[in-house]
C-alpha cells in the first residue's frame, strides 16, 4: 500500500483506526472524519456511522481520548491486515 488512502479504500474502517493509533500516534476526530470523506465514504456509509465506530471502539478499550484525539488503548490491537502481512503463509 502506498499511503494512507489506500489503506482507507481497501481495509475494514475499525483496522483503519486501529492504524492510525498505533504506537501511541494521535488522530483527531476531524482527521478521520476528512480521511474518509477524501476516500468517498469507502466503507462506511457516513459520519454519523464513522462517529458510533470510534466510540464504540472507546468503549471496548481499543482507543481512548488523549490531547484533543484518540490514541491507542489499554485494549488495542494490531488492525488484521498488517497481522495477516507479518504471517508467513503471506509471503
Amino acid at each position: 500500500m502506498n499511503d494512507i488512502n489506500d489503506v482507507v479504500i481497501t481495509e475494514n474502517p475499525r483496522d483503519v483506526i486501529l492504524f492510525a493509533t498505533r504506537n501511541k500516534k494521535i488522530i483527531s476526530y476531524p482527521a478521520l472524519d476528512r480521511l474518509y470523506s477524501r476516500n468517498n465514504w469507502a466503507n462506511i456509509s457516513n459520519n454519523i456511522e464513522l462517529l458510533k465506530l470510534v466510540e464504540a471502539m472507546t468503549l471496548e478499550g481499543l482507543i481512548e481520548h488523549a490531547d484533543g484525539g484518540y490514541r491507542n488503548g489499554p485494549n488495542w490491537k494490531e488492525p488484521a491486515f498488517i497481522t495477516k502481512k507479518n504471517t508467513p503463509s503471506s509471503k
